[in-house]
């Protein structure tokens, strides 16, 4: 048994490649939305970093939708800059991995000023005071009239409107079962593994404090007032689907 969750855990970077446009609520239409915030131009030569980048699954889209765009993609997990590499293996020539924590100095190892950060469920595990440093990190780097955006799970209004927004995603991801196909069934099980964990951590054990490594969900409230304390302008949330909010703004 403990070899099967060794294996599991190890392949992870895969199972979330292969279901996260499944199994998280409205994830390509929160993704799809940023295009219509962003004003560049479909030809425009623009630098793009992804923070906590993942399979490479956003950072796909964008250098398919801007073709003279480069990219920067941006992880610590060993596991998930395999999955990114062969993803995007066909921008091999216009983007750069970079193996690091988003709390870290990350940003020395950058040749280009970006036009454009993004970012998508990564920056709730980090502790309040590092989102800020990394909301404000951002604006510096950023070129002038540049966008940062960030879909993330965020806290909402009230205790009760919370939980019940994580409630909704185990739902959301219980019923999904009827509609995987026998190919995909391998994974589903995987996320599902995982996913029982973060059931416990954050439903179960609703009212335990959490702590670094944890879902450290902020409210999005705080999270745009960040964003203005920075300097950005033009700051809003533009999509908010039960715990994803789109939320960002420009320099």
């Amino acid at each position: 048994m403990e070899q099967i969750e060794e294996e599991r855990f190890f392949t992870m970077a895969e199972t979330y490649d292969a279901m996260a446009q499944t199994l998280v609520p409205m994830y390509d239409m929160l993704q799809n939305e940023i295009f219509n915030i962003l004003p560049f131009g479909k030809y425009q030569k623009i630098t793009v970093i992804d923070l906590g980048a993942g399979s490479g699954i956003l950072l796909e889209k964008i250098l398919l939708l801007y073709p003279n765009s480069i990219g920067y993609w941006i992880d610590f997990s060993d596991a998930f800059l395999s999955v990114a590499e062969d993803r995007l293996r066909k921008f091999s020539d216009r983007i750069t991995f970079i193996l690091s924590p988003l709390e870290d100095d990350w940003q020395i190892q950058l040749k280009h000023r970006p036009d454009l950060i993004t970012s998508m469920s990564a920056i709730h595990h980090l502790e309040c005071g590092e989102k800020i440093a990394l909301y404000n990190k951002s604006y510096n780097l950023l070129n002038d009239n540049g966008w940062f955006v960030n879909i993330d799970e965020m806290k909402t209004l009230s205790q009760e409107a919370y939980k019940n927004s994580l409630l909704y995603w185990a739902k959301f991801v219980d019923n999904a079962r009827e509609g995987i196909t026998d190919e995909l069934m391998d994974y589903y099980d995987g996320w599902k593994n995982h996913f029982d964990n973060w059931r416990v951590r954050n439903i179960e054990n609703f009212n335990t404090p959490k702590v670094k490594g944890d879902d450290l969900h902020e409210s999005f409230l705080d999270q745009i007032k960040w964003l203005q304390e920075a300097g950005f302008k033009n700051v809003d949330v533009f999509v908010k689907y039960h715990l994803w909010c789109l939320i960002g703004g420009s320099k």
